[in-house]
């Protein structure tokens, strides 16, 4: 039986990080969060679940792999430059 490969938090679509993608550092999925807004203008109140404690051993549940970013020239070439 062999163990589930380990994930970083880092890799995964729900976390997000500060300072450019939000005000404190943790996992933003819906039901790790112990504060959450519905509204998209309270969005700064919201507080992130605690990234470290759900992946302590390395095996988040629900883990999502970002999507990769296309190379440099791929995007250069995307925008017609």
């Amino acid at each position: 039986m062999s163990s589930p490969p380990k994930v970083a938090c880092q890799n995964c679509v729900h976390f997000r990080s500060r300072p450019y993608e939000a005000k404190f550092e943790g996992c933003y999925l819906e039901k790790n969060m112990p504060s959450k807004q519905k509204l998209l203008c309270l969005d700064e109140q919201q507080l992130p679940g605690n990234h470290v404690k759900i992946n302590l051993r390395g095996d988040c549940p629900d883990h999502s792999a970002r999507a990769k970013k296309p190379s440099l020239w791929r995007r250069l070439l995307a925008i017609g430059a």
